[in-house]
């Protein structure tokens, strides 16, 4: 028989008037309409068919495979168990932990565990290697869950039984996990379609009742319960607790996560000690034997714990960096910190304390020697500017998040650091302060939302009031980056749209962004309305994402080839005092590495410390230049004493190698005495 002849009637149909029309005998409007509407149904339902494919499929979830791999050992060791029951009173639930500790139970459980992964080793290779010696039970085990893996429950009805799609002469599918649902892969007589098997359930145990018990311990443990039908499965019955959360004051399903596995246990109620406050939870369970399962129950109502979150934890790691000179002389130093891990509520924004001393004045700061600013809480730096040099700064952060309108603060994490000395150098551009997420903006201008990751780009929305007359429908919008963190640059991107907002997409990350909105009116162009925001860095909105992010810094960063070279120094006198003044040029600069900076460290050498230099062995002094600085005058410096300089090249990808010497300031003030370094190496070598 050929797929022609067993084809449908509908379709012999379709080929004879393709075959008067072959032969000048045209086809009717019937005809066509008939044919036009048989192919799009077949193209719905094959499309159908293989998006149904593709879905994810959770009633054959990883954890329901595990849990029938289980019951399967429990079941092999029946006898065993029940002697061990009778004699040491075991709980139900210590058939597993039985099993887990008996030496050929163990073997058969080893590939029921969720770091198995059968598909993509082989069991020989996976149970040899786990077991040198006697591997018999792990090896059938693991053939056993590579089975259930690939063949559904059920058997294929009979080829003359199969009906509209499932009857089509195609092959539509090769496995029963190219199925969705309970579907398995059958044959039909001409070809292969999923089909919907004969006694999917046999054997299985029924579900448990729908309502799940949730009861909160004065411990603060949560208990869940569930309650099961009567069952005649003559093997062990696992089951397979899960729950997912939200974040809020109400409940959603919709922003709740995917479906976390729990715990895999023989009795009817788990105790939970991991329940967070603020959280919305859900939970399921599906009872599951060797034969399979029927799925799992409907979600259970919302639950929220009843204790009240905790305030954030304080900021760990706090440290101070990037130092750079502004305008007038005036400094700006980054703080930064590490961002807190599973708060019970995200932190909301941060608190950020200053204050500051002088030397030889007193000690204890004044009232008007205290600043404070805030910054956005999914951001782990702030800038502070307009510090002065050669102070000592004390800098405290703490985390504010809010539960409802109630503020939760932590305490105050601090660390103190001191300013260089001033030097002469002349005043660079201000750095751009990248601390703030909010913006300035007048009253009724633009309003900016959340930046979020979906569909695997940054995204923003931007928001304003309709224009009052009605001629006005369309809305020219304008954004492009100031300035980013990484020194990358996006072009000007335009849009138009008839709506009171847009969706900026492929944001990059770390970059102050501005936005501007105007209107066209009888070719005449409306007052433009604009707004500057900043987008998170990818690592702490990874952080606080449930869902895989893929950042620019996972890529191996490129190696700086950037070095200075010809350091040379010349020396002066004053009250008794050596200057030095330090000149370096740059060697390999590289377009694609542009500096950002120079950073140079000095401390004066001892005659112990002299012998093997380390860096521990010397108190030394840093300072960081801006790019366009390629010398440095340091005073104060000892005569006739041994010092070490280094500098290297600080660039957006990362530092270059150091360029390292040697130098003996003189013991007498010279006419002019101007040498390189490596001279006065030879004069240490001579004495």
């Amino acid at each position: 028989m050929t797929r022609a002849d067993s084809a449908p009637p509908q379709r012999q149909t379709l080929y004879s008037c393709r075959a008067a029309g072959a032969a000048h005998s045209p086809c009717g409007p019937q005809d066509f309409a008939m044919l036009a509407l048989t192919l799009w149904i077949l193209a719905l339902l094959w499309s159908a068919a293989r998006a149904d494919a593709r879905k994810p499929d959770e009633f054959f979830s990883g954890s329901v495979y595990r849990a029938r791999c289980a019951s399967r050992c429990l079941s092999l060791h029946t006898i065993r168990i029940s002697a061990a029951f009778k004699h040491f009173h075991f709980q139900s639930n210590g058939s597993l932990v039985w099993c887990q500790n008996h030496k050929q139970c163990s073997k058969c459980l080893e590939p029921c565990r969720a770091s198995w992964d059968p598909k993509e080793n082989q069991c020989q290779d996976l149970c040899e290697t786990r077991f040198l010696k006697k591997h018999y039970e792990c090896l059938t085990s693991c053939e056993f869950l590579r089975s259930v893996q690939t063949l559904k429950t059920g058997d294929c009805p009979a080829a003359e039984r199969a009906s509209g799609f499932e009857a089509a002469c195609v092959e539509s599918c090769e496995t029963d996990t190219e199925c969705t649902a309970l579907k398995k892969c059958c044959p039909n007589g001409c070809g292969h379609t999923c089909q919907i098997p004969k006694n999917p359930y046999k054997g299985s145990p029924l579900k448990p009742r729908k309502e799940l018990l949730i009861v909160e311990q004065p411990s603060g443990l949560l208990e869940v319960r569930w309650s099961s039908r009567f069952n005649v499965s003559v093997e062990p019955v696992l089951y397979v607790l899960q729950r997912r959360w939200n974040f809020g004051i109400h409940p959603s399903e919709d922003d709740a996560t995917p479906w976390q596995d729990i715990a895999q246990v023989a009795e009817e109620h788990m105790l939970l000690s991991d329940v967070r406050p603020s959280r919305w939870y859900q939970f399921r369970v599906a009872a599951v034997n060797v034969h399979g399962t029927r799925g799992f129950t409907a979600p259970s109502k919302h639950f929220r714990s009843s204790r009240d979150p905790s305030p954030p934890p304080a900021p760990s790691g706090l440290r101070a960096s990037h130092i750079t000179t502004g305008t007038g002389g005036l400094l700006t130093v980054r703080i930064s910190w590490t961002l807190p891990t599973e708060p019970d509520v995200p932190v909301h924004h941060y608190k950020i304390y200053w204050s500051w001393t002088v030397p030889g004045k007193s000690a204890e700061p004044s009232r008007r020697k205290r600043r404070r600013k805030t910054s956005d809480g999914v951001r782990s730096s702030v800038d502070l500017e307009g510090l002065q040099a050669n102070s000592r700064y004390s800098v405290e952060v703490q985390s504010v998040s809010y539960w409802g309108q109630i503020p939760l603060k932590s305490t105050r994490a601090s660390v103190q650091f001191n300013t260089p000395l001033h030097n002469q150098t002349k005043a660079v551009s201000k750095v751009p302060d990248l601390g703030l997420v909010l913006m300035k903006r007048p009253i009724g201008a633009l309003e900016v939302g959340t930046p979020y990751y979906q569909d695997r780009q940054l995204q923003v929305h931007i928001y304003w009031r309709k224009r009052g007359d009605a001629v006005v429908n369309r809305y020219h919008v304008q954004w492009m980056p100031e300035y980013c963190s990484h020194n990358q640059t996006g072009a000007l991107q335009k849009s138009v749209t008839q709506e009171n907002f847009i969706n900026l997409l492929g944001l990059l990350f770390s970059c102050k962004y501005r936005v501007t909105v105007h209107t066209l009116k009888a070719k005449q162009r409306s007052k433009d309305e604009s707004i500057s925001f900043l987008t998170p860095s990818c690592t702490t909105l990874r952080s606080k994402s449930v869902k895989p992010i893929i950042c620019p810094e996972d890529t191996a960063p490129s190696k700086v080839l950037a070095k200075p070279e010809n350091l040379t120094v010349t020396f002066s006198f004053y009250a008794g005092d050596v200057s030095a003044r330090f000149l370096w040029r740059v060697s390999r600069a590289q377009r694609l590495q542009p500096i950002t900076g120079f950073q140079v460290t000095w401390a004066e050498v001892s005659s112990t410390s002299r012998l093997n230099i380390l860096p521990n062995s010397i108190i030394s002094q840093s300072q960081i230049l801006p790019p366009d600085h390629n010398f440095l005058v340091v005073s104060s410096l000892r005569p006739a004493s041994f010092y070490r300089f280094e500098v290297k090249v600080i660039t957006a990808t990362g530092e270059g190698p150091a360029t390292k010497k040697i130098f003996r300031t003189p013991d007498r003030p010279p006419l002019l005495q101007k040498d390189r370094l490596h001279h006065h190496q030879k004069q240490h070598q001579k004495s």
